[in-house]
């Protein structure tokens, strides 16, 4: 089956939902034929993937690179939203579509919505992923165009710019297509702007000077850095971090770094609270921002962890209470686990070079309660912190 047989995909549809690969296959083979089942195979393995990773059931038909590029629907629903509130109801063209994820948010939030790619294969999977998407009403009009040459216009546009070449990903805004130049330039044309840019991008000025680059995690996992242009920028020059979560939630954070001393070494021992920071916000340069809010320190120089007396009540810090805290030695940790009755344990661990399961193994204590042990990097050596697994000790 070729990307365009679409009409053989209604197959799929009639296999249970948590069929795996070889009942999959084994019943593909029997109602089609051997490149079909082939193909077909292929396109069920890319929607449970996309499923039991995303959680999406919009993508009907897939391409493996388009998979591993979609926007995390969860994210494609808030960058949707945070649009449709500067301009209800406007024009968007979703200038690197992808498989649609974007484009299918944009037209649920009511946008106008014009989507585009420049692979055709690409394209053709969009299109009847909208033509198929629940709640969408009215005609969708997906191109095969080059984002550069300005075909659509519209108020808005999106462009997640493709970062890989020859499968590896590319750090260099140059090397993206289109690249970051180009696209600030077309975002420079329309009224609202956003572009996607790397998670592991170091902004630089220029990058701060075009609009508001906000960072997005999803369960505390980083899943982008957007750059908002037009409209949609701040006022003042803000950057911004916002975690999403399954349940639906949402935390929004807004600042300008700042710098922190850390903490003096000789008291890292004594904090009552050690809180590790979500990614997006110590991505983000928000991190001693957010510590100063809450009264907490630094531990040390790019540790990334926090240490207070006072439990911090920012979604952005998983914060647990500290037990104790000792020198990373295995007879010491022991003897520190002893006192608290610990033998399992789940480790956190910034600038050890052993895996969390080998110091898991490593320290384990004989006691029967669990609990963390923190692990991290002092500029005088490891050091480790007993914290209670409960994130509410008063529970």
């Amino acid at each position: 089956m070729s990307i365009l047989d679409h009409h053989l995909l209604h197959f799929l549809d009639e296999l249970p939902e948590n069929a795996e690969g070889l009942e999959a296959a084994s019943f593909l083979r029997k109602v089609l034929g051997p490149e079909q089942a082939l193909a077909a195979t292929e396109q069920h393995s890319l929607r449970r993937k996309a499923f039991l990773q995303r959680g999406n059931r919009d993508f009907k038909l897939l391409t493996r690179k388009g998979l591993e590029q979609a926007t995390h629907p969860m994210v494609a629903v808030w960058r949707a939203r945070e649009l449709s509130k500067i301009s209800p109801g406007g024009s968007f063209w979703d200038a690197t579509c992808g498989l649609g994820a974007d484009s299918i948010a944009l037209a649920r939030a009511g946008m106008t919505v014009v989507s585009s790619d420049l692979d055709p294969r690409t394209a053709h999977c969009a299109a009847y992923n909208l033509a198929e998407a629940e709640g969408l009403t009215g005609n969708t009009l997906v191109l095969s165009c080059d984002a550069t040459e300005g075909a659509v216009k519209a108020s808005g546009m999106l462009i997640d710019p493709d970062r890989r070449t020859a499968g590896r990903r590319r750090l260099n805004p140059a090397a993206w297509s289109p690249s970051l130049d180009q696209c600030l330039k077309l975002l420079g044309q329309v009224e609202i702007g956003c572009v996607k840019l790397a998670p592991a991008l170091e902004p630089n000025e220029e990058i701060l000077s075009q609009g508001t680059l906000c960072w997005v995690s999803f369960e505390r996992e980083l899943k982008e850095v957007t750059l908002f242009t037009g409209l949609a920028r701040a006022e003042s020059p803000e950057r911004r971090v916002v975690a999403l979560s399954l349940d639906g939630g949402e935390a929004t954070l807004a600042g300008v770094p700042i710098t922190l001393a850390p903490m003096d070494p000789g008291k890292v021992g004594d904090i009552g609270w050690l809180a590790n920071p979500d990614p997006a916000l110590l991505r983000s340069g928000l991190l001693e921002f957010e510590a100063k809010r809450h009264g907490m320190l630094p531990l040390a120089p790019q540790l990334a962890w926090l240490g207070g007396h006072e439990r911090p009540s920012s979604p952005f810090l998983k914060a647990r209470r500290v037990l104790g805290s000792t020198q990373a030695d295995p007879r010491r940790v022991r003897k520190m686990l002893a006192e608290h009755d610990v033998g399992p344990l789940e480790i956190w661990k910034r600038g050890h070079p052993d895996p969390a399961e080998v110091l898991a193994r490593r320290f384990r204590g004989r006691g029967s309660r669990r609990a963390i042990l923190a692990i991290g990097r002092l500029e005088q050596g490891h050091q480790a912190w007993l914290l209670d697994l409960n994130p509410d000790p008063s529970a």
